[in-house]
């Protein structure tokens, strides 16, 4: 057995820090026989917790450490009484062990300084029952006791106590182009250490380890369609069915039950389980539902708010995990939460995800592991948040919310455009933590203005030609041209195309936005401009036929008519739209090259509702059509040249982890549900744009 053994020490020693492993099955609360206060002058000799179970013809004698290093530098003795004799088994540090007086026992040990446990192995059938031990931990080649436990008697009762944890997280998911939740889910040189990071490895780790987990915030429209584009929502929703994802309704923004709804809605449409459980991301209290999470004052109980529950969250991003799995403080803590009173302190683990060592691909699966191993570590679940002791009330702190837009957006009438105005309301009031992305956030908000005026023309499809009207409070007009099937909205700030909607018998659809309808704050932050109004975020998309390098320019109306409007830039560049049947065709005259680009979009809050598939057609240089699933097809036809593609032209990269390496297309970067055409021309020439 000696070679055996010597193998199986090497092979545990060489194994990679992130190859976490599950302990052998078996070792069960009711193995637990002792648990040992914090009282060691050092991590590495510092006893937690002794075990016994027998595994065939074994006897295995199990030992928790706070923290043993890969080499050790303790040496260990046990002391086994049985009704016949006492033996002495000692484990040198550096040596083989010993048994005193001489004994047929061959004890075996192995530790595990990733898991910080020891695994002592005895053949059973020459022990006697019910026996007493007692462990001794000394410094290496010290005669001192650093630390010892109390004698135990083989048959004693398991303790009861528990040290309870909740993991929770937040910011799981905010992306919005495939870029950005390729990288959320498994994403490369990112993280808090620059390496393997994502959500992927969070859920992964989870299941593995059977943990649970929290998730605050992944169910908003937002998010779940990003996971839905990547393949992840499949994986959450098997553990969610499992009990292993905690998923609570999520005010994502305020107003908080508009977000509500809005978030429900989604969860439906993308099939995941509703929640008696809730999160505000503003804090608003919501009294509606069982439990929810809250920041309270005190991070290590539940409290109470009448008969609804709170589950408190991390309030500092403090080191949590390190290259050793769980930092040191963090273990100290739960094991002093051992022997607290009732009820017992509760560790809050997590935070925001980005920030979290959580969801590292190394370093996450180790803490994962170190929590798992241990019987005496309680991680709770969404029956334990029901059913764990509150230890005092809760005091709501007032919180008010008030915009300009609530009114007109209450009094909106009810169609798939004031939803859409809604969830663009919803997305530019998220709370943030930057000042300056809250204050970019706001110089978009107007863009609600132009979709509720679209959903009260859908009711009421009227002819209208003007420009006359500041639709999105920018402080300057805006132009309309309306027909009882079409509405096109441009801006005379570069003669862009901003918004155009047509209706038919199943009601308005949307076929070109600007990308801050959905997002904003996608450029590096150093660029943003502030004092620029609609040009203040340089990544931003704001509309159709923009020019350029001229995406701004002022243009002058020249001539404005029933369905048919001219804009006249200082160098004669011309720009006429013109509303068709089904859309808008316009007609360039320009004396030098242009280069124009539209995103287009088919009814974009179905890709916010439920699953959606888009597909494409181009024929090169001439057309280009994209087509939501259950929505519309958006055509675009020139006599110029024209190059396309949309969001998902990177989806066959989804399901395999981030290559830094690789060059993506530029779409990849593109904000969901966008597609973008390119024309480019010179002279004159026409582009149609049309829904089908």
């Amino acid at each position: 057995m000696r070679p055996v053994f010597v193998l199986l020490l090497l092979s545990l020693l060489l194994l990679p820090a992130c190859q976490a492993r599950p302990l052998p099955p078996g070792w069960r609360p009711e193995t637990l026989r002792l648990l040992d206060p914090l009282d060691a002058p050092s991590p590495s000799t510092e006893l937690l917790a002794l075990y016994l179970r027998q595994r065939g013809a074994d006897l295995e004698i199990r030992l928790d450490f706070l923290d043993i290093p890969l080499h050790p530098d303790y040496d260990l003795l046990l002391i086994l009484s049985t009704p016949l004799e006492t033996l002495h088994l000692t484990f040198p540090a550096n040596d083989l062990p010993t048994v005193s007086p001489p004994s047929r026992l061959r004890p075996r040990i192995v530790r595990d300084p990733w898991l910080d446990i020891v695994i002592i192995r005895l053949n059973r059938h020459l022990i006697f029952s019910p026996f007493t031990i007692q462990a001794f931990v000394s410094p290496v080649n010290q005669p001192s006791v650093a630390d010892r436990t109390d004698p135990i008697r083989s048959d004693a009762l398991p303790p009861t106590r528990r040290a309870p944890v909740l993991l929770v997280f937040s910011d799981v998911f905010h992306a919005y182009t495939p870029a950005q939740a390729l990288r959320r889910w498994d994403g490369a040189h990112t993280g808090p250490r620059g390496g393997r990071h994502g959500l992927r490895h969070l859920l992964e780790a989870s299941q593995f380890h059977q943990l649970p987990v929290v998730l605050l915030d992944v169910k908003n429209p937002a998010s779940l369609a990003a996971l839905e584009y990547v393949g992840g929502l499949g994986k959450i929703r098997n553990l969610a069915e499992r009990g292993l994802l905690i998923l609570p309704e999520v005010a994502y923004s305020q107003p908080a039950e508009q977000a509500l709804a809005l978030s429900r809605q989604a969860a439906r449409g993308f099939r995941l389980p509703g929640s008696s459980f809730v999160y505000a991301a503003a804090g608003e209290v919501q009294s509606s539902y069982r439990l929810q999470f809250l920041p309270l004052d005190d991070p290590t109980h539940l409290a109470r708010a009448a008969t609804l529950r709170l589950a408190p969250l991390v309030t500092e991003e403090t080191a949590q995990v390190d290259e050793n799995g769980l930092t040191l403080a963090i273990r100290r803590s739960l094991a002093q939460a051992l022997f607290a009173d009732a009820p017992p302190p509760l560790t809050v683990l997590g935070g925001r995800l980005p920030l979290s060592l959580f969801g590292d691909a190394e370093l996450g699966p180790m803490a994962f592991a170190w929590l798992a191993a241990r019987p005496w570590i309680w991680v709770l679940d969404g029956y334990d948040l029901l059913t764990f002791p509150v230890s005092g009330d809760f005091a709501p702190k007032p919180t008010s919310f008030s915009s300009s837009w609530i009114t007109a957006l209450e009094q909106a009438p009810e169609n798939s455009l004031s939803k859409s105005a809604w969830l663009t309301f919803l997305e530019l009031n998220r709370p943030v933590s930057n000042p300056k992305l809250a204050a970019l956030q706001e110089i978009y908000l107007g863009q609600v203005g132009i979709l509720l005026e679209a959903a009260r023309w859908a009711e009421q499809p009227v002819p209208r030609a003007e420009c006359t009207t500041d639709l999105d409070a920018d402080g300057a007009p805006d132009c309309l041209l309306a027909s009882p099937s079409v509405l096109a909205v441009i801006d005379p700030l570069g003669a862009r195309l901003t918004h155009l909607f047509i209706l038919d018998e199943s009601g308005p659809h949307q076929l070109v936005a600007p990308t801050a309808q959905f997002v904003v704050g996608l450029s590096d932050p150093s660029q943003w401009r502030l004092e620029a109004g609609e040009a203040a975020d340089p990544g931003a998309l704001m509309g159709a036929f923009s020019d350029s390098g001229k995406e701004f320019a002022p243009y002058i109306v020249e001539t404005l008519t029933d369905y048919q409007l001219t804009f006249r830039r200082a160098d004669d560049l011309r720009k006429t739209f013109r509303l068709t049947e089904r859309g808008v065709q316009v007609f360039y005259e320009n004396a030098s090259f242009v280069t124009t680009r539209i995103p287009l979009v088919a009814d974009p809050w179905l890709f916010y509702a439920a699953p959606q598939e888009f597909r494409a057609r181009l024929t090169p240089g001439l057309s280009w059509s994209w087509e939501a699933e259950n929505g519309l097809q958006v055509e675009v036809r020139t006599d110029a040249h024209l190059s396309a593609a949309g969001f998902n032209v990177s989806r066959q990269f989804m399901n395999t982890p981030e290559n830094p390496n690789f060059d993506f297309p530029a779409e990849h970067f593109l904000p969901f549900p966008f597609s973008l055409v390119k024309i480019y021309g010179q002279g004159e020439f026409t582009i149609w744009l049309e829904g089908n």
